[in-house]
């Protein structure tokens, strides 16, 4: 009898060191998930940059603009449209950055679609005081960026020539100016 008493003690024994060992398991994998979590980088909060479209775009005579012309360089595309008062608000931001930025750091290309009736590109260009040049975009920039949803539409563009952020609408001067300082700092 004393051996099966003994048996039946080692087996309760048994028994309850495995559920122990499960329990703690179970407890060690909630607390690696809760703090884990923390710790871990979500695919949502990381920028990938992706290569800047190669374009060239013809302006006059002859002449091209070019992504390899802005090497090196902060550059922010912009698409926007004559006559467009959120564009023209966008130009202005735009215009007050290259002012506070060295044109030896940034550049802005403005891409801009003349509307009908207003005026034209240059004239407008001159109305805003705009320090930076604006060209007709061909169907094949457009394309090349992915097309447009709205305007204005920003390109972000660090100086190894990436693409590291988007903007649909009138994006403020904070943000940009967050952008830049983390190229400059390449």
């Amino acid at each position: 009898m004393t051996n099966t008493k003994s048996n039946r003690q080692l087996s309760r024994l048994t028994i309850s060191l495995v559920v122990g060992a499960v329990v703690l398991l179970v407890v060690i994998l909630l607390l690696g998930r809760a703090f884990g979590a923390t710790n871990e980088v979500r695919t949502s909060d990381v920028r990938m940059a992706t290569p800047a479209p190669l374009f060239s775009l013809k302006i006059g005579r002859g002449q091209i603009v070019k992504l390899a012309d802005f090497k090196g360089k902060a550059l922010i595309v912009c698409f926007l449209a004559t006559g467009d008062s959120p564009s023209q608000k966008q130009a202005l931001i735009l215009n007050s950055l290259l002012k506070e930025y060295s044109e030896t750091n940034l550049a802005v290309l403005g891409l801009a679609f003349e509307q009908p009736g207003d005026p034209p590109m240059k004239t407008y260009a001159e109305q805003q005081g705009l320090r930076f040049p604006l060209y007709p975009p061909d169907y094949d920039i457009v394309q090349a960026f992915g097309g447009l949803t709205a305007i204005p539409a920003l390109f972000v563009i660090d100086k190894n020539q990436n693409i590291i952020q988007k903007y649909v609408g009138v994006t403020e001067p904070n943000t940009l100016e967050a952008d830049l300082t983390a190229i400059l700092k390449q």
